[in-house]
């Protein structure tokens, strides 16, 4: 077990930005890292606590996150898994404006490719291939002003081109796409590396950066701002992280009907636990689809760990997606909730 612990008291399980953003934190920690490092929550609306063998500093942490910015985040932002984002956008009738929207047959090649190199060299892809773009759904593409893509001819008969559906942990505003988020934020972490130690510790807010929707709190309101002007104010490093964390959620689906662990489709809200023993990445994806966690039964959640379980719907723009509102705790399980010891200094 890592005998090393540091809280990152900006990282609180209640705000579905932190939560992501704590779990892209232990995903990039685990590829940089020797050993295998581990997540646990201090308590219910309490932050996330980073175990590990070795002991870091908040600014050591940050410096050893800070190595996976990309050198060219406009051409291929993802440096864990480089090749996955960088893809073209398609250019036939009715394309989707986000290029990991790819046609489903181009998205089967590319997979068997990335489980190819998996199983033959260890390689990584396949699993965030996954966890970005769902090959299990097939839907029309549309025109860029709205309504389905028309029929093309082909071979005197007519076909329209399917597309693959992207995680639904990010929400499209406008001509958002998860490439471009991705590469804004990394750029914003590239120009001021201090945003990735503010995402630790005492989140710095950017007038002007959207953001990737994971945050309500980026909306800024007239009101709230010093001039008076509404703005969005995202969180870059937090975003940048959060962005990563996505690669805990397996994406699944039955042709036309999406799904994602942890949202709930229906409702269009991501539902997330928190827990009290140190998990690494691969048991906090077993925990995350456990059906407990989404009947919330209080005996089994208790044996798990669980002390509590938070939910947050996507809230709705006039053009596109809004960002997921803020976390509301749906259970609350007894257990021990030891404020875990502060190791950063």
């Amino acid at each position: 077990m890592p005998r090393h612990q540091l809280e990152l008291p900006a990282l609180y399980a209640s705000s579905p930005l932190g939560f992501l953003a704590a779990l892209g934190t232990l995903q990039l920690a685990d590829h940089a890292l020797d050993h295998a490092p581990r997540l646990s929550w201090a308590g219910p609306d309490a932050p996330a606590v980073l175990h590990t063998h070795q002991p870091l500093t908040h600014t050591e942490l940050a410096d050893l996150l800070a190595t996976h910015l990309p050198t060219q985040p406009e051409k291929d932002a993802l440096v864990v898994a480089p090749g996955i984002l960088d893809q073209p956008r398609h250019t036939g009738p009715g394309a989707p404006n986000d290029p990991l929207r790819m046609p489903i047959e181009e998205a089967l090649a590319l997979l068997r490719d990335h489980a190819r190199a998996e199983r033959e060299h260890d390689d990584n892809r396949a699993r965030w291939f996954t966890s970005l773009i769902n090959p299990l759904v097939a839907t029309p593409g549309k025109t860029e002003d709205a309504g389905p893509s028309k029929s093309t001819r082909s071979a005197g008969q007519n076909t329209t081109t399917l597309y693959t559906r992207t995680t639904p942990f990010f929400g499209r505003t406008g001509r958002m796409t998860l490439p471009s988020s991705w590469a804004t934020a990394a750029q914003h972490c590239i120009k001021d590396p201090g945003h990735i130690h503010a995402a630790l510790t005492h989140w710095k807010r950017v007038d002007g950066y959207a953001g990737a929707n994971l945050d309500h709190s980026s909306l800024g309101d007239a009101h709230m701002v010093s001039h008076g002007k509404p703005t969005q104010q995202g969180v870059p490093g937090a975003t940048w992280l959060a962005l990563h964390g996505f690669a805990a959620f397996r994406l699944i689906g039955n042709t036309n009907r999406p799904h994602a662990t942890s949202w709930n489709s229906t409702t269009n809200a991501f539902t997330w636990p928190i827990w009290n023993p140190p998990l690494t990445t691969t048991a906090i994806g077993v925990l995350l689809e456990h059906p407990a966690i989404h009947t919330l039964k209080p005996v089994p959640l208790d044996n798990l760990g669980v002390t509590a379980i938070y939910t947050a719907p996507r809230t709705r723009l006039l053009q596109g997606d809004g960002p997921l509102s803020s976390g509301h705790r749906v259970t609350h399980l007894a257990g021990n909730h030891n404020h875990a010891p502060d190791h950063s200094v």
